[in-house]
C-alpha cells in the first residue's frame, strides 16, 4: 500500500499516536465505552456515521481517531471516507484517495481492491475515490447499499465520514444506512440554527443520535472541569449524549 506524505497544514490535525496526552486518549476511549453500551447487540456490524452541521468542526480527525480507538480493542474496524466532493481522511493518514468509494460503486473497481489494509492496527480504510459529478446520486444508490451491507458481514464497526449536514444533502441519504450518528460541534464556532437544521434532518431519518462531540473547548476550563463538572470534559473536548431536540443547551442523561 503506497502512502503520500501529508502537508504541512494536514500534519498539524491531531490524528492519535501512543505520544499522545492522557485527556486526549481518555476522551476518545469514553466515547468509546459510551458508543458500546449505545448499540444494541446483533450479528451484523455497526455503522456509524460522524457529521457535522458546517465544515471546520473536527469531524474527519474526529472519525479517523474514534476508529484508532475502536480498533485497540481487537474489533475488526473500517473507515470510510464518504465525503465524496471534500475528502480528508486518506490526506490525514498519509494515504492516496484514488481507487477508493466512489470507483467500487460506479463499478470500475472490485470491492477487495478498494479495502487499504492496516492503516492502523485492526483498522481498514476506503478512501473517497475519484471525485464524482453526481456525488448524492452514487451514495443514494442500490449498488451503495450493497456494499455496506457486504461490509457489515466483514467488520464489528464501520465508521463514515460524511459531508456536514447544512451544507449538502449526501449525509442524509448516508444516515439510512445507519445504526447511530455521532454529531461533532465546534464551540463559538457553529451558530445555534445551524445545529438545529442539523438534529432536525436527523430527526427526519429516525436514526438514533449516539452523543454530540464538542471540540475547540478551552483546555484550562477542560481541565478544571475533569473531576467536578456534569459534562465529560477531557483536553480540549467534551463528549455530551442524550442531545434533547429543541432546547438550547446539550444535556447529559436528560439532566
Amino acid at each position: 500500500m503506497k502512502k503520500i506524505k501529508n502537508s504541512n497544514k494536514d500534519k498539524k490535525v491531531k490524528v492519535l499516536t501512543e505520544n499522545d496526552n492522557f485527556y486526549t486518549v481518555e476522551t476518545y476511549k469514553s466515547i468509546r465505552t459510551n458508543v458500546m453500551f449505545s448499540l444494541p447487540m446483533s450479528d451484523g456490524g455497526k455503522v456509524i456515521p460522524i457529521t457535522s452541521s458546517i465544515p471546520g468542526e473536527g469531524k474527519t480527525t474526529t472519525a479517523i481517531n474514534l476508529s484508532i480507538v475502536f480498533a485497540q480493542t481487537g474489533e475488526r474496524v473500517l473507515l470510510i471516507d464518504c465525503d465524496l466532493r471534500k475528502s480528508r481522511v486518506h490526506r490525514y493518514l498519509g494515504l492516496e484517495r484514488k481507487n477508493g468509494l466512489s470507483n467500487v460503486i460506479c463499478g470500475y473497481l472490485g470491492l477487495d481492491d478498494a479495502i487499504k489494509k492496516n492503516v492502523r492496527p485492526n483498522l481498514d480504510c476506503i478512501t473517497a475515490g475519484e471525485i464524482p459529478p453526481n456525488p448524492a446520486e452514487l451514495l443514494d444508490s442500490d449498488e451503495f447499499v450493497k456494499i455496506i451491507n457486504e461490509l457489515k458481514k466483514r467488520y464489528d464497526y464501520i465508521f463514515i465520514d460524511t459531508p456536514p449536514i447544512v451544507v449538502v444533502t449526501d449525509a442524509a441519504i448516508i444516515l439510512r444506512q445507519a445504526d447511530g450518528v455521532i454529531v461533532v460541534s465546534k464551540e463559538n464556532y457553529v451558530t445555534y440554527d445551524a445545529l438545529d437544521v442539523t438534529m432536525d434532518t436527523i430527526k427526519r431519518t429516525n436514526v438514533k443520535i449516539l452523543g454530540v462531540v464538542m471540540t475547540g473547548c478551552d483546555e484550562k476550563r477542560a481541565h478544571y472541569n475533569y473531576y467536578g463538572g456534569r459534562k465529560r470534559i477531557y483536553g480540549n473536548y467534551k463528549y455530551k449524549y442524550n442531545y434533547h431536540y429543541g432546547d438550547d443547551n446539550v444535556k447529559e442523561n436528560g439532566k
